[in-house]
């Protein structure tokens, strides 16, 4: 039993502190469009007029997926007498 419980110390303790990461080659997959519902620190994709970039979420700034608006001004009749 002592055995398990060590071994479960340890794992929570890897998984709390992972540590640091330095790759050579880092591929990355389906990150999302935007930051909505991400945690800080998390990684997505933001696109604009001037190309593509990965992003990552801080807690004071937001990232919007995108903004647009459409409008109708109707039919305008001007009669002059």
């Amino acid at each position: 039993m002592e055995q398990v419980v060590l071994s479960f110390s340890l794992y929570l303790e890897q998984m709390q502190n992972p540590g640091q990461g330095r790759n050579t080659r880092l591929v990355l997959t389906d990150l999302p469009l935007s930051d909505q519902g991400l945690e800080v620190g998390s990684l997505f994709q933001y696109r604009d007029a001037s190309g593509a970039f990965v992003k990552i979420t801080v807690a004071d700034q937001t990232n919007l997926l995108g903004l647009s608006a459409n409008g109708d001004s109707g039919a305008v009749t001007v009669v002059i007498s």
